[in-house]
């Protein structure tokens, strides 16, 4: 395949390509203690659980113990708690703004544990909250809760979604508040608006 192509070898030293001659053993006498040993043998690897306490990896180990505790704190302390099961019904509150009005609306489903199936009563105290904190509009809404009611189950027998919604006329709420009672039970629960 090659016989025809003539091989060309550069008459001058200067142009000749280089060679690389590796001597291993030259090498690794050259080389640092460290690498000297690893290739010895006389270094092991640390592996398993131990790595997190080696000299190097202390500060990180910490540091990834302090982040998750302080992100468990937070979630847990945050004042916007947007769900929360009461009688054995699901509630996530939701609230958004589109021009000069904020909606807001609470999605209401049977939970899969819960075993009660009557009809229940559900009052929902709705609070607008401005930038100073102070409730700017409170509205208050009912709704009679059947996960039975004709047209509102899937076919596999599960509760379908029902809904309690309003609006707000006033662009500067940043927050809504809702005390539900349900069936005697309160339980409260707030949204930041969405924008």
């Amino acid at each position: 395949m090659f016989e025809d192509v003539e091989e060309i070898v550069p008459k001058d030293a200067a142009d000749k390509p280089l060679k690389f001659y590796y001597n291993r053993e030259e090498r690794i006498k050259k080389a640092p203690l460290l690498v000297q040993q690893y290739y010895n043998g006389e270094l092991k690897p640390v592996r398993g659980f131990r790595i997190f306490f080696t000299k190097q990896n202390r500060y990180i180990f910490f540091a990834l113990i302090f982040f998750i505790a302080a992100t468990w704190i937070y979630t847990g302390l945050n004042k916007t708690r947007a769900g929360a099961t009461v009688a054995g019904i699901n509630f996530e509150l939701s609230a958004f703004s589109y021009e000069e009005e904020v909606y807001v609306s609470i999605l209401m489903k049977r939970s899969k544990k819960s075993k009660e199936t009557a009809p229940v009563l559900v009052t929902a105290d709705f609070f607008a909250i401005d930038p100073n904190n102070q409730v700017g509009e409170k509205k208050v809404l009912q709704k009679i809760y059947d996960s039975k009611e004709s047209g509102n189950s899937d076919n596999l027998g599960n509760s379908a979604e029902q809904y309690l919604r309003t609006k707000f006329t006033d662009y500067d709420i940043i927050r809504v508040d809702v005390i539900l009672n349900v069936g005697g039970a309160e339980k409260e629960l707030s949204a930041e608006v969405k924008r």
